[in-house]
C-alpha cells in the first residue's frame, strides 16, 4: 500500500507540477500522507461512545461548581435538576452523581478528560457545541459568569480547538438565552397577575433574540434568516443522534432549538418579513 500511495503521489506531483524533481519528491510525500490518513480515517468512522459524553459532561460541571470554591447546595441542586431534565434512568443517574463527584476532585485531569472527549467527536462539531452550551448553561444558571468559571470554558474552547473568540460568542448567546427565558417568564407572570395577558416584547426581549441567533440588530433579514436556518440544523436531534449524541442529552438539544424558534419567531414579527 505505501508503495502504491508512493507512484501515485509521485505521478500527480509530476502531472501538476511538470518537474521531474517533484516526481521524485511524490515517491518520498506518499507514505507519509498514507500514514497520516491511516490515522485519522479510523477516527472519522468509528463510533463514538455516548457514555463517555454523559460522564464528561457531569465531571466537567462537577469541576465547574468546585472551581467557585466550596461546591454549595446550590450547585448540587443545579447537577440534579439537570439529571432530571435529561431523564436519567436509575443507572445512568448514579453514573452521573459519580461523574460529577469525581470532578469536584483537586487532582481532576480536566484537559485530558477533555482531549479524550474530543478525539472521538472531533469530526462530529455539533456535538461538541451541546456538550459547550450544556456546560456554559450550568454556569450561568444564576446569571452571572465566575472569573473561574469562564477559564475553564475557555479550556473547554482551547481543548475542542474553538476560537476564544467562538466560545465568546457562545457565552454571549447563552447569555442571552437566560435573560431572554426570564423576561419572557416575567412578561407572563405580570400578565395573569393583572387578568389579561398579552405577549409584548420589551426592547430587551428583541436585543437578546438577536443575540441568540449570534446576529447583531442591524443585519438584513436575509443574515438573520441563514443564522436561524444554520442553529436549527447543528441542533437537528437526528443529526445529533447519527452523530453519538447520547438520547438523554437530546432533550438540551430540543430545548436549546425552541429557544431559537421562539427567537426568530419574534424577530420576524418585529421586523415584519416571513
Amino acid at each position: 500500500m505505501l508503495f502504491i500511495w508512493s507512484v501515485v503521489t509521485a505521478i500527480l506531483f509530476g502531472y501538476i507540477f511538470k518537474s521531474g524533481w517533484f516526481f521524485l519528491l511524490g515517491f518520498f510525500i506518499g507514505p507519509m500522507l498514507y500514514k497520516a490518513f491511516d490515522r485519522v480515517a479510523p477516527v472519522r468512522h468509528s463510533s463514538p461512545d455516548p457514555m463517555l459524553f454523559l460522564t464528561v459532561s457531569f465531571e466537567v460541571l462537577g469541576h465547574l461548581s468546585k472551581a467557585k470554591g466550596q461546591v454549595t447546595q446550590y450547585d448540587i441542586n443545579i447537577a440534579s435538576n439537570f439529571m432530571d431534565e435529561l431523564q436519567l434512568d436509575h443507572a445512568k443517574r448514579k453514573l452521573a452523581q459519580e461523574s460529577f463527584n469525581r470532578g469536584k476532585s483537586l487532582n481532576y485531569p480536566l484537559k485530558e478528560r477533555l482531549s479524550e472527549l474530543y478525539e472521538q467527536y472531533r469530526f462530529r462539531k455539533n456535538v461538541l457545541n451541546i456538550f459547550c452550551e450544556f456546560l456554559i448553561r450550568a454556569a450561568i444558571n444564576n446569571g452571572s459568569l465566575h472569573e473561574k468559571e469562564e477559564q475553564i470554558l475557555y479550556t473547554v474552547a482551547q481543548a475542542f480547538h474553538i476560537p476564544r473568540i467562538q466560545m465568546a460568542v457562545y457565552i454571549q448567546m447563552m447569555m442571552a438565552s437566560y435573560h431572554f427565558q426570564r423576561g419572557q417568564q416575567h412578561q407572563q407572570q405580570q400578565g395573569y397577575h393583572q387578568g389579561t395577558y398579552q405577549n409584548k416584547s420589551s426592547p430587551n426581549d428583541i436585543n437578546n433574540a438577536y443575540r441568540i441567533l449570534g446576529v447583531a440588530p442591524s443585519v438584513d433579514n436575509a443574515t438573520i434568516k441563514k443564522a436561524y436556518r444554520k442553529l436549527m440544523n447543528e441542533h437537528h436531534p437526528d443529526k445529533l443522534v447519527s452523530k453519538g449524541l447520547p438520547k438523554e442529552m437530546l432533550e438540551a438539544a430540543k430545548k436549546r432549538a425552541q429557544e431559537i424558534q421562539v427567537a426568530y419567531d419574534l424577530i420576524k414579527t418585529y421586523k415584519g418579513f416571513k
